[in-house]
């Protein structure tokens, strides 16, 4: 049996991950990362609230709990990232960015210090084996839960030391384990919202504080450059947003794009967010050079059909039909019979 180090979040997955490990027979340790400064609110998946739940699952599973502080690279890597996106016009996942550099990243180096040969989280992904042995990223058993989205960018090196001990489950399977099991994580509700956002607060609030010039009004205005209104801040709008234009008009308005520069927002009707190519920046693809896809831009968006060619540099997307409502800073994942191929950050939607 393995020692395994599992990130525990607080929550019912983690908790009912770390369970089946030590069911398993596994030498099993929880491990919290401590995100947040100290003093911040209570609740969310990275919180002071999470780490006593956390440990107090570790305390009835009878493992050790270990908590590190990666407060530093936290902010400097996914918060920072966060505001400085949304305040140049784009619309970023600070949960990619997260598990990219600090969960599969920061945590793993330092938990292999300690003598983890795994990590293992409570995510809905699988690890597939391909005719040679080669572990690729896979969708959850739970389409409704999947989360491969999220981890799209881990590497085969990654996948080798990784377990998803939840991914063949559903939703209420894992409900179901941590009940019989009495977690203390088994009636956790789940957190929906930006984990460092503050519960008193919402994303382009919290950006407008972080970064006060993405809190100066400045005009809307519509394709040709007329201008149409007023905003209150480009922090608060992102492509294919109705809400919070304010704009008096007969025919209802979206947000087309956002202007950093000019700190302008654009505005036009639904058809106008209609768009056949993807150019994809900081690209990670293991997939043939040119390949036909399922692409998903949004993590609860279906995944639409579309030929993905990888250049080394880039990666752009055609859509089989129209998509609506890209924006610049999205993720876009590329899957083939569920297995994720690569994917890429949104440069420009065309």
């Amino acid at each position: 049996m393995a020692r395994v180090f599992v990130a525990m979040s607080g929550g019912v997955d983690s908790s009912v991950a770390a369970a089946r490990l030590v069911e398993a027979g596994h030498d099993v340790v929880g491990v919290t990362m401590q995100l947040l400064p100290s003093g911040d609110a209570e609740g969310g998946c990275c919180s002071t609230t999470a780490v006593r739940d956390a440990h107090r699952t570790c305390d009835a599973l009878g493992i050790p709990h270990y908590t590190l502080n990666v407060r530093d690279a936290f902010r400097r890597e996914v918060v920072d990232d966060f505001c400085d996106e949304y305040a140049n016009g784009r619309t970023p996942n600070p949960c990619i960015r997260c598990n990219d550099r600090i969960k599969f990243a920061e945590l793993w180096r330092r938990a292999r210090l300690q003598g983890a040969e795994f990590l293992a989280t409570g995510h809905y992904a699988r690890v597939a084996r391909d005719g040679e042995g080669a572990p690729w990223l896979a969708r959850g058993l739970d389409s409704a839960k999947d989360q491969s989205y999220f981890l799209y960018r881990m590497t085969p090196e990654q996948l080798e030391r990784t377990l998803f001990p939840v991914g063949e489950l559903t939703k209420s399977e894992v409900r179901g384990i941590a009940r019989a099991l009495a977690l203390p994580a088994a009636a956790v509700r789940e957190s929906q919202e930006v984990c460092f956002v503050p519960g008193d607060c919402d994303a382009a609030s919290f950006v407008k504080a972080q970064r006060p010039r993405a809190a100066t009004p400045g005009p809307i205005l519509d394709s040709s450059g007329r201008a149409l209104g007023t905003h209150a801040g480009i922090a608060g709008y992102t492509v294919g947003q109705r809400r919070g234009l304010r704009i008096g008009a007969g025919t209802p308005l979206y947000v087309l794009g956002v202007d950093a520069g000019r700190n302008a927002v654009v505005a036009g009707p639904a058809e106008s967010l209609d768009v056949r190519e993807a150019v994809c920046r900081d690209a990670v693809w293991r997939g043939p050079a040119d390949a036909p896809v399922d692409a998903q831009v949004r993590y609860r968006q279906q995944a639409v059909r579309a030929l993905a060619r990888f250049t080394g540099e880039q990666l752009l997307l055609r859509f089989r039909a129209p998509l609506r409502g890209v924006a610049p800073g999205q993720a876009a994942v590329c899957y083939k019979e569920g297995v994720v191929l690569g994917g890429g950050v949104v440069e420009e939607a065309r």
